[in-house]
């Protein structure tokens, strides 16, 4: 009798295993649908801190609380950026217009030009989509947040007359790099005239502010789309 009710547990033991391993998601089979529109990682990233950005008002805000556990992407550039941060950020507007899922996604801006921006991030965004925020951070939490997502952002004059120095001390290949070449621009701008060199791709983070995927160049709205869908179906 002991036998068969010991018999009878590893049973159901067995079954409550097979159950929730055929809950999770197949990770696998995912980034195979969703590539190469979307990079996932095989396990979400966690993100050290609690990532403190600034408002228009320069006072302090928490990405999670503007997230407010919803999905996140997030965009690094800067509002005078000429070409770059505009394409992009209209194609996020597209990319969100076409979603079904987009109640469940917040698009965070946020410029790695604190001392030009903040005061303007509220106005700039909302000319792509009124939803969409725009946040800084302070030098040294930009700094912090920048390398734990792998973020590159220089200033272009600087890297201009100090291009040994650059080579010296550049940082490693990252495939989010994306270069706004400023040709015979940086010697002769004013200090409060200069472009930003800066990553290019869009960072998606889970609701538990964990980094899940990168969308890289080009960027497609109608590609996208379903790819984020499928992300947050699945994921969520």
């Amino acid at each position: 009798m002991k036998q068969k009710h010991l018999i009878l547990i590893l049973i159901i033991t067995s079954l409550i295993f097979l159950s929730y391993y055929a809950a999770q998601p197949n990770i696998k089979n995912l980034k195979e649908q969703v590539s190469p529109t979307v990079s996932v990682y095989p396990s979400p990233k966690t993100l050290n801190g609690n990532l403190s950005l600034i408002d228009d008002n320069n006072k302090s805000v928490s990405l999670s609380t503007i997230a407010n556990n919803k999905w996140s992407i997030l965009y690094f550039g800067y509002t005078s950026c000429p070409d770059v941060c505009p394409i992009d950020l209209a194609i996020l507007n597209q990319t969100v217009g076409k979603m079904n899922q987009a109640e469940k996604l917040q698009v965070v801006f946020i410029s790695v030009d604190p001392d030009r921006d903040v005061g303007k991030l509220t106005k700039f965004v909302g000319r792509f989509n009124a939803d969409f925020v725009g946040l800084s951070a302070k030098d040294e939490d930009l700094r912090k947040l920048t390398k734990a997502l792998g973020v590159y952002h220089e200033i272009a004059q600087i890297k201009q007359r100090s291009s040994h120095d650059h080579a010296n001390h550049a940082p490693k290949a990252d495939h989010t790099k994306m270069t706004m070449h400023m040709e015979g621009h940086a010697n002769h701008a004013p200090k409060s005239d200069y472009l930003i060199d800066h990553t290019a791709s869009y960072l998606l983070l889970n609701p538990n502010l964990e980094l899940v995927g990168l969308l890289t160049n080009p960027h497609n709205a109608k590609k996208m789309a379903p790819a984020l869908d499928l992300i947050l179906e699945t994921l969520d």
